[in-house]
Order: C-alpha cells, then structure tokens, then sequence
C-alpha cells in the first residue's frame, strides 16, 4: 500500500518522505548557518514564504494547464494538483523568488548559492533514495 492510514487521515507515503527530505535540507541549513546568526531568522522567513508559494502553485497550476476545469468541475480545484508541470513550475518559481529575495535581504549571491544549491541537491537525493528502499 502506499499510504498509511491514523484513523480518518490518509497520508501517501511519498509525502512523508518528502518532508523528511526537507527537514534534512533544514537541517543543513540549520549547520551551515549556525556561525551567521545575523541571517537566519531572514532566511528562515523567505524559505517558509517559498515553501507556501510553492504549495499554492502547484497545487492551483491546473488552472493554467487546464483552464476549461473552472467551468467543467470546479470542484476539481479542491482534489487535483498540476501534475508533473505544476510541480516543475512551482520549483522554477520558488527557487527563482528565493534567490531574488535573499539578493534583495542583502545576502551575497555566493551565501545563497552555498545555501539553495545543496539544499536541492539533499532534498531530491534523500528523496529518490529512501523511495528506492520502500
């Protein structure tokens, strides 16, 4: 089965493991800037704003996908996701709103950098290898 079912909540297994997987990627970036305590509550905030921009976009991409589903079945909004493209489109545009909102907080492009770039990599790694061992 691939989901695990607490009662009335039906939670798919790929899910926890994707939050696994970011909480590692917290976690690096918990470490990495453990010694720069001036820009963590700033990068704090703007990775949890990219965390919502990301849900909220891939969640209602359907909607530039498939237009014609608010006429057909707009309930539809509420149990379909973009699919595949919504899920690429909402990495584009988070990482893209990332990197523009540290380079605006005043953070060098190189922190960012050393900060997103293996955040990413921990996050798809950890996640496709521990969905090779399930």
């Amino acid at each position: 089965m691939d989901a695990i079912q607490l009662g009335p909540l039906l939670l798919k297994k790929s899910y926890l493991v994707l939050l696994f997987s970011c909480l590692l990627a917290y976690l690096y970036i918990a470490i990495y800037l453990r010694k720069k305590p001036e820009i963590v509550k700033t990068v704090e905030n703007h990775i949890t704003t990219g965390l919502l921009i990301w849900i909220l976009i891939f969640k209602f991409s359907i909607i530039i996908f498939r237009p014609s589903i608010i006429w057909t079945n707009p309930y539809g909004l509420l149990f379909f996701t973009g699919g595949a493209r919504g899920f690429y489109l909402a990495v584009f545009v988070t990482i893209s709103y990332l990197f523009w909102k540290l380079h605006q907080s005043n953070i060098h492009i190189r922190t960012s950098a050393i900060i997103l770039i293996p955040s990413i990599i921990i996050i798809i790694s950890s996640y496709y290898g521990i969905m090779a061992i399930l």
